[in-house]
């Protein structure tokens, strides 16, 4: 059955943009504020306080597909909402990342140098993924310094993303930001895990590929009930199924996992 649900969601669920759609108009007819994490983070550490109101606070990681992101964000301009973006390397497209942040929208790097060196060395151990801290850091930097570079944003937000092998060294990528010194000088504010920044946002859901679709929380019922905070996790790739897209991810990812085990 899982294969079978793998199957129908790469290649041939039908497109659910219209249940995007739909989705943010439920949490703007309940008047909710629909906002990126950058802003609703300088809204609540402001000298004020988050200011009194309803928040849904709207993340997106470009893991595979970065046309249906550009659409998700054309459903959100004609609503006259605004969100985060985060791009990969694998997923970066300059063009789609300057329209969002000229539309008023944050765009961020979605980080995953920790893996990448991980597998790339056949790292074995939690002990050895953290001895090649100061090599993922390395590349992050240039990494980060390139896409700034090349796209001419700022990029101060970052989120990391997750990989089979951070779950199997028990090492996240995001602890490459954990050195507070080195966030500073590649000049990050903000990472989407912080605990600052998530004790903040008590209702957090994630969405699936069906027939699941979301994990931890249903947000359609965290709106129904009126939370005041509601933080959403979307992935584009769950919500059009871009077959040619799909298969090459599902070959490089077959084909890394054999690699890493040899």
């Amino acid at each position: 059955m899982m294969v079978w649900n793998r199957i129908h969601a790469d290649f041939l669920m039908p497109s659910r943009l219209g249940d995007y759609a739909r989705f943010l108009e439920t949490a703007l007819a309940a008047t909710y504020s629909v906002t990126g994490i950058e802003r609703f983070w300088r809204l609540a550490t402001g000298p004020s306080g988050l200011p009194a109101g309803r928040y849904f606070v709207l993340r997106h990681d470009v893991d595979t597909d970065p046309r249906t992101a550009g659409a998700m964000w054309r459903i959100e301009r004609s609503l006259d909402v605004t969100s985060s973006y985060f791009f990969r390397l694998s997923t970066r497209d300059d063009a789609l990342m300057t329209e969002i942040a000229a539309g008023g929208g944050e765009v961020g790097y979605h980080y995953e140098e920790i893996s990448t060196v991980a597998k790339q060395r056949r790292l074995r151990t939690r002990e050895e993924a953290l001895r090649a801290l100061p090599e993922a850091r390395q590349r992050f930097r240039a990494n980060l310094g390139a896409l700034r570079s090349g796209t001419g944003l700022p990029l101060r937000v970052a989120a990391s993303h997750g990989d089979f092998v951070n779950r199997r060294l028990e090492v996240p990528n995001s602890t490459i930001l954990d050195d507070r010194a080195f966030r500073r000088e590649v000049g990050i504010e903000l990472e989407g895990y912080d605990d600052d920044l998530i004790s903040r946002m008590p209702v957090r859901s994630t969405d699936s590929a069906p027939p699941q679709r979301w994990r931890y929380r249903d947000p359609v019922a965290a709106i129904a009930r009126g939370e005041p905070v509601i933080y959403t996790l979307v992935h584009p790739r769950h919500w059009r199924a871009a077959r040619a897209v799909n298969a090459r991810d599902d070959i490089k990812r077959l084909w890394e996992g054999l690699a890493y085990q040899l």
